[in-house]
């Protein structure tokens, strides 16, 4: 735990600073300059940690194009942050009072405490994902020693799925310092969500000195986030993309709904359009997290609309701008890693380089993720999956709790259609018509992840979200509203508190109040290519990290482009 807290001193720290300036600039620019970071939004600290977050990461990923990530990453961007604060010292005294805070708060600050300690106590410990034993820890390795290396995913096709959080483990990972890889960023993305999942409590407002239950639909998706707290509590550990991806957009949508709370409510005159904008841009950063979440960017399109009919080109070429420094990063890498810049789609290709994964294997790939979506282990039964064949099959392997909420999510789906046309029809530009437009890009999202690639795990925010906030907007002028809401935070709380409870006390007794429970390293055997010795895994591809570089299953089908590592690898034809 003192592990992990530490790390976490330095990750908020770094993000924080660095996210406040970046927040500022893109503020400054989408709304013409006319307001500063103060623009009313919930959960600042939180997007300026996420806005800073995004920035640290695509500065992993510029330096990992040009070699291994290390110490001096981690020292030019503490020297950046110092930098920040000793020329805008007055602002960050002024917001990072811890005193004055927790004098002001003290409740909320004891809260807040046993909120960091209950998730550094999570991320200690816990069950490594079957895939980061498989790849993530070797993905993380392979950047922290040399970068991006030309052809990797010729060794392992996985590599070439080029998550963006890799780079950013390495960066925090502080190996050059241990010895050894922390796999600390996760849980702070965990614990960031967990800060807005407590924004649950402005349901609860004081009124006429007494207390009354007022829930907005942010507050039944803040149901939701808790409900997938608790469902990766064990697991947040691991460095999977999945946990980052989903807990960045709960944490987006949560925050884009409380805008409407505070146009309505607090301030009419404000335009929310800035912060959506800067909602899309942090939307772009979470798509190459997590490449199926790309139709999600159509949310842009409801500031866009707005900027576009008053001609405010600034706007718009701020957030195309700052989409493309986010993206270009990303691009570049796959393209050295796989020589597909959207491995493993190959529509997109820049010229063939001697390291690019072939074609056919590419395809393979991409039909292999489908089928394990699916339920369905082998990828040569493609031919015999028609559009709706392998659907028996794959409800069959879903827990009862799944099945509820992949129905829910179709009743809710279809709700939205139906409510979204008749809103349409009506050609009134109200905050229903923004809500639905938003529901019905979720519904878009949910819809490909369906079709593309079902495991229940890439689609957990869809099918979670998506019922809830319908719930919410369905009920919202009925005098059962606050039953309702009540009803569904504690059926939901007390479903996911008993296996954190139970959770708890099965890793009590584990060693690791100091140190962070270490990536596995797993038994494997060596043979050699071009000299160097590769490992395969014993245990169904279980390598972890230590045994590096790695393959799952012994090969000859690929060669070294030089004599070092860093030259890379191309296919053997």
């Amino acid at each position: 735990m003192v592990e992990v807290l530490l790390s976490w001193i330095f990750i908020g720290i770094t993000s924080y600073v660095i996210g406040s300036e970046v927040l500022r600039l893109l503020i400054k620019l989408l709304a013409h300059g006319e307001t500063d970071i103060d623009i009313p939004v919930s959960h600042p600290q939180v997007l300026r940690c996420l806005t800073g977050l995004c920035t640290v990461n695509v500065m992993a990923e510029i330096i990992s194009i040009f070699g291994g990530i290390g110490m001096w990453a981690d020292y030019l961007t503490a020297f950046v942050c110092l930098l920040i604060v000793f020329l805008d010292r007055e602002f960050f005294a002024k917001n990072m009072d811890i005193h004055a805070f927790t004098k002001k708060h003290p409740i909320k600050s004891v809260v807040y405490l046993c909120l960091v300690l209950l998730m550094s106590y999570g991320t200690s410990r816990g069950y490594m994902h079957f895939d980061t034993n498989l790849y993530h820890a070797q993905a993380i390795h392979w950047i922290e020693d040399y970068g991006v290396v030309p052809g990797l995913a010729n060794i392992q096709s996985r590599f070439g799925y080029n998550s963006a959080e890799f780079a950013l483990n390495a960066f925090y990972g502080f190996k050059w310092l241990l010895g050894r890889s922390l796999h600390t960023s996760a849980g702070f993305f965990a614990l960031l969500s967990t800060f807005v999942a407590a924004g649950i409590t402005g349901a609860f407002k004081e009124e006429n000195n007494g207390k009354r239950i007022i829930p907005r639909i942010s507050d039944f998706v803040r149901i939701g986030l808790i409900f997938y707290l608790g469902l990766i509590y064990s697991e947040m550990i691991s460095p999977a993309s999945d946990y980052y991806a989903q807990l960045m957009l709960f944490d987006l949508i949560i925050i884009w709904f409380d805008l409407f709370r505070i146009k309505n409510d607090e301030v009419m005159s404000t335009d929310i359009s800035p912060v959506q904008g800067i909602l899309c841009i942090l939307l772009v950063y979470a798509v190459t997290i997590k490449l199926s979440l790309a139709p999600l960017v159509l949310l842009a399109l409801i500031p866009g609309i707005k900027w576009i009919r008053n001609k405010n080109i600034k706007s718009i070429l701020t957030c195309l701008i700052s989409g493309l420094v986010i993206s270009v990063p990303y691009f570049i890498r796959g393209h050295i890693i796989s020589g597909w810049i959207l491995y493993p789609a190959t529509f997109i290709g820049f010229g063939s380089p001697d390291w690019q994964v072939p074609k056919g294997m590419a395809q393979y790939d991409a039909r292999e993720i489908g089928m394990w979506g699916r339920g369905i282990t082998r990828a040569e039964e493609w031919d015999s999956v028609t559009a709706f064949n392998w659907i028996p099959g794959y409800l069959n392997g879903l827990s009862f709790m799944e099945k509820a909420w992949l129905l829910a999510t179709l009743i809710s789906a279809v709700i939205i259609i139906v409510m979204a046309t008749a809103c349409i029809l009506r050609k009134k530009d109200t905050d229903n018509s923004q809500f639905f437009a938003l529901a019905t890009v979720l519904c878009i999202g949910a819809v490909t992840w369906f079709l593309k690639a079902p495991l229940i795990r890439y689609g957990y925010v869809y099918i979670i979200m998506i019922p809830l906030m319908v719930i919410g907007f369905a009920f919202k002028d009925r005098k059962v509203y606050v039953p309702v809401f009540i009803v569904i935070l504690a059926g939901l709380s007390l479903l996911k508190a008993k296996g954190l409870v139970g959770d708890i006390i099965r890793t009590a007794g584990m060693e690791y109040y100091v140190n962070q429970q270490d990536y596995i390293d797993g038994d494997a055997f060596a043979y050699k290519v071009g000299g160097i010795d590769f490992y395969v895994a014993e245990d169904a591809g279980q390598i972890g990290y230590y045994k590096f570089p790695s393959t799952v299953e012994e090969r000859h089908d690929f060669g070294l482009r030089g004599e070092e590592l860093s030259d890379g690898f191309y296919h053997i034809n």
